[in-house]
């Protein structure tokens, strides 16, 4: 059946109605955006897969650590959080491109902003600084605790390169912030200025001079009489002969001399030395800045202690000099004043004297007062021996005796005028013989204690007087022909680099190690120089003095 003619244009218009709703509905199913920037299909709704976004930013080589982080670790953790792809390429010799690749806009944006801040973190660099060798120990402190002090406050990492630039010269190491550095800097540039004027003042000869220390009995056991006391009277030095041996300057020492302080005496047997050297005006600023610390309260508060114990280092006032001073409880005995109470027993380790002291009245030391070695040193003199002893038949003297005990007091006071005792004038020692020291603990063995002669200057300035000698003259002492070095052990002897041969190569053995002797009292024993062997030797009286004043506990 053929069809009408209105029936064409009729179906012409619905053919091309339904391709023009076709055309309309695969148009408007394109890609739209949404009000915050994402594609959305028109009709479902749904979001779309957006373009990829790119972009880039210039940084510096300097802060491309910072980027990247440690192993990486940074720029892996922005990559994660952002789902972006970071890559960097050369941009020119002092910077790099980096390229930022994302699936959207807003992942890149949120990528670049993450790395714009680890951009202005701070930079940690290395620096290094050049100090004087000498500076070093200033800087380290005891046990590294300045050092640490130092890196605490300045938040920075500071290090002594393990080997020295020179001579005189070493390289301190200094990682962290610019701002970091520059604290530690400062505070080793002040470290290093107290140092310097530490130094300067030892050159001045004016602030050489001590004031006589004005002391308590050197022994709660065997207190020392004090000079010219009671009715006694010493021999006048102007009527004894001198023993004085060939002519020598001071500056000019023979082997094995060196210049020392006599601070405490006790007797001839027992007495204490300090070495003369920058020790000395080392231990001065020590006394001095105790003093000043503990002499304000708040200080004393700080630092107070509620149960003192045998053997411990405390700080405690000299009653004699309103001083304070470094100090061991030797003893804590009963309070024969107030039963029921406790006295202490001080033994000041610097100058070898004893107090007795409330327990209240001492203190805790701070760390850095521990850091210059303790300058007393015991000694006896050599090769005399008390005048009583000439009625005994047994010639070799008791071990188990206290020698101290058998000088007469006229003798010590001589004996004490002599030396000059806590005058602080330099005379002249020679470590000659050791014999056996008490050691405070039973069953342990004891550093040797040496055996020194003394020689003063003759008022002519150029002779030397030997002080044993001396004493020998004027009729107080007599020889003696027991060498002390026979009670040391095998293992004492070794340590001392002494032989079993006869006492005139052990002498000339003594004599040829002390020439080299340290001027730090930690390093006087036979050779007084360190030789990697144990504490014993090369520590007799200093940080680990622990021998007690009177030797019976």
């Amino acid at each position: 059946m053929k069809a009408s003619g209105p029936a064409i244009p009729l179906i012409l218009g619905l053919s091309l109605l339904g391709a023009s709703g076709a055309y309309l509905y695969m148009l408007f199913k394109k890609k739209r955006s949404n009000s915050k920037g994402d594609l959305v299909d028109f009709f479902a709704g749904k979001q779309s897969k957006p373009e990829p976004a790119t972009s880039e930013l210039i940084i510096s080589n300097s802060l491309i650590p910072l980027v990247i982080g440690r192993k990486g670790y940074t720029l892996k953790h922005i990559q994660q959080s952002t789902g972006a792809v970071i890559s960097f390429s050369d941009q020119d010799g002092s910077s790099q491109r980096c390229c930022i690749q994302g699936p959207s806009e807003a992942v890149v944006e949120r990528a670049k902003e993450m790395i714009l801040k680890e951009t202005a973190r701070p930079l940690t660099i290395t620096e290094e600084v050049v100090v004087p060798q000498a500076a070093c120990g200033k800087i380290l402190g005891r046990c590294g605790d300045e050092l640490q002090e130092i890196c605490r406050k300045s938040m920075a990492k500071v290090w002594l390169e393990g080997r020295a630039r020179s001579e005189s010269e070493r390289r301190v190491m200094i990682t962290g912030t610019e701002a970091q550095i520059k604290v530690a800097k400062e505070l080793i540039a002040q470290k290093v200025q107290e140092d310097s004027e530490s130094r300067k003042l030892l050159l001045d000869s004016s602030l050489q001079t001590r004031e006589p220390r004005i002391r308590t009995p050197p022994s709660s056991s065997a207190p020392t009489p004090t000079p010219n006391d009671g009715g006694k009277k010493s021999v006048p030095s102007a009527a004894a002969p001198q023993a004085t041996v060939a002519k020598q300057s001071s500056a000019n020492l023979g082997t094995g001399q060196m210049e020392v302080f006599v601070s405490t005496i006790v007797s001839p047997s027992k007495f204490y030395v300090q070495l003369v050297g920058p020790q000395s005006l080392e231990l001065d600023l020590l006394v001095q800045n105790m003093t000043v610390y503990y002499s304000q309260p708040q200080n004393r508060e700080l630092h107070r202690i509620r149960k003192p114990y045998l053997g411990q280092i405390v700080a405690a006032e000299f009653n004699a000099d309103n001083k304070w001073y470094r100090a061991e409880i030797s003893a804590i005995l009963p309070n024969e004043y107030k039963p029921g109470e406790v006295v202490l027993d001080l033994f000041f380790g610097d100058y070898g004297d004893n107090q007795y002291t409330n327990p209240n009245e001492v203190y805790e030391l701070k760390p850095e007062f521990l850091a210059p070695r303790f300058q007393a040193i015991e000694c006896f003199l050599a090769k005399v021996e008390p005048v009583q002893q000439q009625q005994q038949s047994n010639p070799m003297p008791s071990a188990d005796a206290s020698s101290e005990d058998e000088w007469d007091p006229i003798v010590v006071n001589r004996f004490e005028e002599l030396t000059h005792v806590a005058q602080w004038k330099k005379i002249v020692w020679k470590i000659v013989t050791y014999r056996n020291g008490k050691s405070p603990l039973h069953g342990r063995e004891s550093s040797p204690i040496p055996g020194v002669e003394l020689y003063d200057t003759a008022p002519n300035g150029t002779d030397l007087i030997n002080i044993g000698q001396q004493l020998i003259a004027e009729g107080l002492a007599r020889n003696t022909t027991y060498d002390r070095t026979d009670d040391l052990s095998r293992s004492q002897l070794f340590r001392l680099g002494l032989t079993n041969a006869g006492s005139t190569s052990q002498s000339s053995s003594i004599d040829e190690k002390s020439a080299s002797s340290s001027t730090s009292a930690s390093t006087v024993v036979s050779s007084g120089r360190h030789t990697g062997s144990s504490p014993e030797q090369v520590q007799p009286n200093a940080v680990q003095y622990r021998s007690l004043a009177n030797g019976t506990h």
